[in-house]
């Protein structure tokens, strides 16, 4: 019941998934945003088990957050869900946008992770956010760059994140390719009242 209680507060709002499983016109969102503002990129290249995307820059407000993965995501959304809500310095209500992004620092051997989390909603480009009542809160400028990205469906807990890059850490090193080991991005996009055609991916930097 506690971890279903906390999947209710990670998720960004939408409705059902669409059937879709393909990357729509460049000027649209893919599928799995479900109409919410995303983060905009292009397709490099698609292997077997993950993608090469050329993500455009884009800023993020972010707090960061210590310990377990489950209970550190959901302290870190609620705050950034107080925040869209009204508080901050404007009282202004900010419609909500995909994904919940998480870095997590994995540990040594990948097979866990350390209880250091930053927790992010993506800001849209057009949009002046307001400042955060909160000084918790901050706004994260990322560079364009290359990211690898790893999707899978259910619903994603702290080990399914965990399993799922290392299975992309694998992938990389196989290719022979060059990614930053110390941190991944656990990506989600939907509800926990989506059942089907659920979306998540874990994000590698390219180094």
């Amino acid at each position: 019941m506690r971890n279903l209680f906390i999947l209710v507060l990670l998720a960004p709002f939408g409705g059902l998934a669409s059937e879709q499983n393909e990357l729509q016109p460049d000027d649209e969102s893919p599928w799995f945003c479900h109409n919410l503002d995303c983060p905009k990129y292009s397709l490099v290249k698609k292997y077997e088990t993950f993608e090469v995307r050329s993500y455009e820059a884009s800023h993020w407000m972010t707090t960061e957050v210590e310990g377990k993965y489950m209970n550190a995501v959901s302290k870190g959304f609620m705050r950034l869900f107080r925040y869209i809500q009204g508080d901050n310095e404007a009282g202004q209500k900010i419609p909500m946008t995909a994904p919940v992004a998480v870095v997590v620092y994995p540990t040594a051997e990948g097979t866990g992770m350390t209880n250091n989390h930053s927790i992010s909603f993506f800001v849209p480009p057009a949009s002046d956010p307001p400042k955060p009542k909160d000084a918790r809160i901050h706004t994260l400028s990322v560079p364009a760059g290359t990211l690898y990205v790893r999707s899978f469906g259910g619903f994603a807990m702290g080990t399914t994140n965990v399993d799922q890059a290392k299975a992309l850490a694998d992938d990389l090193k196989a290719e022979g390719l060059s990614f930053d080991e110390k941190s991944f991005v656990a990506a989600g996009y939907d509800p926990p009242f989506r059942p089907f055609n659920r979306h998540n991916e874990v994000w590698y930097h390219a180094a």
